[in-house]
């Protein structure tokens, strides 16, 4: 078992159980105890678990990725609103990229299934669910496959975005502010969409529950001002519907 995979497994054991000795996960996964304490260790420095004498817990802090299988399982009633909203966006014979996420993968649950529609992502979980429906025509991209978020990135990824033309670009993000602009655990996860969505996208589509707003991360990739669409879950107050209003950018909610 590659080192990612056998980590995937220690966080939901740890979600289900809160708390394991090295013993016991060692046990049951089958390995060692010297390669079960260099995981726990791993995950306690990317601030995924929390380490106690001979064991450790689950502790999601900080900007820890969290493996998209986990966030699959477990999407809030906020991004199941924001999904649904944005489905409403949405007509037969549509062209879209959809940028792999758990926000977006909200979106396609709830798009009409008698829609005709051509799309491509990176995303292999979308792709699997909008592929069972005969009416998609579904395009995956190239690139460096990551386990954790179950898609795709890269220069490859961004090629296949570059050869075609869509009415909308959707996706997501970690954070969002006003000013300073659509932000990102990890850079390279969302450098990409900076660099082709807006170039070859009619609108720019961002969803983006409650608790995303305001939210500032490391790596800045979009300004808000480059936003056709904000979706987001309830009403986001005055200051971002006078920002959303002044920058012709719709506010749904």
């Amino acid at each position: 078992m590659v080192p990612a995979e056998r980590r995937k497994q220690i966080l939901n054991l740890l979600e289900k159980r809160h708390y394991m000795s090295v013993e016991e996960l060692a046990k049951t996964l089958y390995v060692s105890l010297p390669t079960i304490r260099r995981d726990l260790n791993d995950l306690e420095a990317e601030g995924a678990v929390s380490r106690t004498h001979g064991g450790a817990s689950y502790a999601m802090t900080g900007d820890f990725i969290i493996p998209f299988a986990a966030r699959e399982k477990n999407l809030s009633e906020g991004k199941k609103i924001v999904g649904d909203i944005a489905a409403g966006l949405i007509e037969n014979n549509d062209t879209m990229f959809i940028y792999s996420g758990t926000t977006t993968l909200a979106f396609v649950q709830h798009i009409n299934p008698d829609y005709h529609l051509e799309v491509v992502t990176n995303g292999f979980t979308l792709a699997r669910l909008l592929s069972r429906n005969p009416n998609m025509n579904v395009y995956l991209t190239a690139g460096r496959y990551s386990l954790d978020q179950d898609a795709v990135f890269g220069p490859e990824m961004e090629e296949s975005f570059q050869k075609r033309y869509v009415k909308y670009g959707i996706f997501s993000c970690s954070g969002v502010d006003m000013r300073k602009g659509i932000s990102a655990k990890n850079a390279e996860l969302e450098l990409y969409v900076s660099r082709t969505f807006r170039a070859n996208c009619e609108k720019m589509v961002l969803l983006a529950d409650h608790t995303k707003l305001n939210q500032t991360f490391f790596y800045r990739y979009l300004r808000m001002e480059d936003m056709d669409i904000l979706v987001t879950d309830q009403d986001p107050g005055e200051e971002w519907t006078a920002f959303c209003a002044e920058n012709n950018i719709e506010l749904l909610y």
